[in-house]
């Protein structure tokens, strides 16, 4: 027993050395603090700070190309008003107010400004410790500025003046003096600045009646991300001291010269040179957009209305109340140990399967140079497994008294003339688990050029049919899709899992459209990957490399896929139908439980496929010999 226990402790000291030599080399990393002291060094709840401190959160990050957030029907605009939502349910937030840059951004992209004020630290801290902008922010941007300000009592001003900021167009400059920290240590020195400011701003502003007011403060220094900061490191987060001001103008009347010639006369005022380093003066010119969206009815709205919800489109048509948690400082912990308990009872067979996988990471995770990477989509280069078939699905209904042995026979008479093309590898039939009078045929070929090359004679030979059909009760509807090697051939038909889910999900046309809704669908793969540890029975599995983006090669006729759409199918496996039943029942409880961990992944992914989801459940269909 000795023997193990010095051992442990070996294991541990080695542990702490390697982290030690890792932090020798390692880039510091500072992140938001309030008077030095880091987000997650005090847990929601734990805040004992006496009279309340009102918190001006700012942050500001910069848009990837060719994503209009300016667009209010576009999809970023609104998962933009979507994390808004769920920060206005945040505990003790006042007002949100954002806009986007005026002058040029040096990357030339869009770069968007926030202000939200909160009535204490306590409720910045929970913010933090909340998803807050950090699931957009991972889809939308590259990196962000993450700071606040310590407020007076009465907080600051709306900038917005309490109107609708689009009608008042109001036009905020912000701007910032960035100035060694020993050059304003004392409040005494920092009061003198102030006045100095204020004095300044009124000789430049006289006579201007665009501006409507200003504000400043002096912002919080981030700390060092490290759990135990040296002295070295704690000194690097406070080397400056930074000024920043507000100035809202009516934008009707903006004038950007009176602000240019305050930022001249400011940096004339300065010292020239300074041992501790120079003095830096920035300004920026925001456009507010909008303020505070309108919170969400979250009184008397029920968690979990009494329709079931057995499939993924029902899930997501059914929204999600944007809400943040009662108990957010435990609600990671009690997602683990759930997991880890729907893990132990599936593998113990107690339970069919284990419950879906919930993350986030926190917003005071986001800071300069730490943006976090949010999984997506991604097919495997075409020689894993050999390579891929091309699948041709065409989507049959019968008529009401067609004799049951109709799927049988319609395959049967397909195949027989599909055979003799070049390519084909072989054709099997599913039935519609959902819809009695609904089947599907799937046409394996042995690749896309195989498929090309024969498409003309497959249309032909299933033109003829429907032709000749007295048993169709509407038209045909095709579909194509990628499968890997491994499931196209040769056992489709043969797989230990036999029910197959297509999800076809309509998401605007563009190129950004389509990368964020493949982050989405990424995250959303990884709630049906609940352990990576063999051996443990799952509900689903949801196959990276089938499936994908309909290529215009594909020549869909799905009428519902319109040219303002594109076409993402994704392919599960489930074990049977009482299995995917309950799942999505469990996916759906959980997502109204929690917002932070489930919620806001198919809020997401809902958002994105703007133009609708479907979903078709088949059974697919042993082959026997005739």
């Amino acid at each position: 027993m000795s023997d193990h226990g010095d051992y442990a402790r070996q294991v541990r000291e080695r542990a702490r050395q390697l982290q030690l030599e890792a932090r020798r080399n390692a880039t510091p990393c500072f992140g938001p603090a309030v008077d030095g002291v880091l987000w997650s060094r005090i847990r929601p709840g734990e805040d004992d700070e006496g009279p309340k401190t009102p918190i001006l959160g700012i942050l500001e990050f910069t848009l990837k190309p060719g994503i209009d957030i300016h667009d209010e029907s576009g999809p970023p605009r609104r998962l933009w008003e979507a994390a808004l939502r769920y920060i206005g349910s945040v505990p003790g937030c006042c007002a949100i107010e954002w806009g986007s840059r005026l002058d040029n951004h040096p990357s030339g992209l869009t770069s968007i400004f926030c202000l939200v004020h909160w009535d204490s630290t306590a409720a910045w801290r929970m913010f933090q410790h909340s998803p807050g902008f950090t699931p957009i922010i991972g889809l939308l941007n590259s990196d962000v500025s993450n700071r606040c300000a310590k407020l007076g009592p009465s907080g600051a001003p709306s900038f917005g003046c309490g109107g609708d900021a689009r009608d008042r167009a109001t036009v905020v400059d912000v701007v910032s003096v960035a100035m060694a920290a020993e050059d304003a240590p004392s409040p005494e020195l920092r009061s003198a600045f102030e006045e100095a400011w204020e004095t300044l701003v009124a000789s430049v502003t006289n006579g201007h009646d665009g501006l409507q007011h200003s504000y400043a403060v002096w912002l919080e220094n981030n700390a060092s991300t490290f759990f135990d900061p040296t002295p070295a490191e704690a000194a690097a987060a406070i080397k400056q001291a930074v000024f920043t001001a507000f100035l809202a103008w009516n934008g009707a009347r903006y004038d950007s010269h009176p602000i240019e010639e305050l930022c001249d006369r400011l940096r004339a005022s300065l010292p020239s040179s300074q041992a501790n380093g120079p003095t830096t003066v920035s300004r920026k010119a925001v456009q507010l957009i909008n303020q505070t969206p309108q919170p969400e009815d979250h009184h008397g709205a029920p968690r979990q209305p009494a329709a079931q919800h057995n499939s993924l489109p029902s899930i997501l048509n059914a929204g999600f109340l944007r809400q943040c948690s009662a108990d957010l400082a435990n609600v990671r912990e009690h997602a683990r140990q759930t997991l880890n308990r729907s893990i132990s009872d599936a593998r113990a067979r107690t339970r069919l399967f284990p419950a879906a996988r919930g993350s986030f990471r926190s917003q005071g995770e986001l800071y300069e140079g730490n943006t976090p990477v949010i999984p997506h989509w991604r097919r495997n280069p075409a020689s894993f497994h050999g390579g891929y078939h091309c699948v041709d699905v065409v989507w049959m209904q019968l008529k009401a008294r067609a004799p049951k042995s109709q799927g049988s026979r319609i395959h049967n008479q397909l195949k027989d003339q599909m055979s003799a093309l070049p390519g084909f590898v072989k054709a099997i039939w599913a039935r519609d688990v959902e819809h009695k009078t609904k089947l599907a045929v799937l046409t394996v070929w042995e690749d896309e050029h195989a498929r090309g090359a024969a498409s003309q004679h497959y249309r032909r030979i299933l033109d003829d049919f429907a032709a000749s059909s007295i048993h169709l009760a509407a038209p045909l509807k095709h579909q194509a899709l990628l499968m890997p090697r491994s499931m196209g051939a040769p056992c489709l038909n043969e797989w230990r899992d036999p029910y197959l889910e297509f999800i076809c999900f309509h998401v605007p046309t563009g190129v950004v459209e389509r990368q964020l809704f493949e982050h989405a669908y990424g995250a959303f793969i990884e709630m049906t990957e609940p352990s990576l540890v063999a051996g443990i029975p799952t509900a689903c599995t949801v196959d990276r490399d089938a499936g994908g983006w309909q290529s215009d090669a594909a020549e869909v006729a799905e009428e519902s896929l319109g040219s303002h759409h594109q076409l993402f199918t994704g392919v599960l496996t489930w074990k049977n139908p009482a299995a995917r039943q309950e799942w999505y029942e469990e996916l759906f409880r959980l997502a109204c439980s929690s917002y932070e961990l489930f919620g806001h992944k198919l809020d997401a992914l809902g958002i994105l496929a703007a133009g609708g989801v479907e979903a078709r459940f088949l059974e697919l269909q042993k082959e026997y010999p005739r």
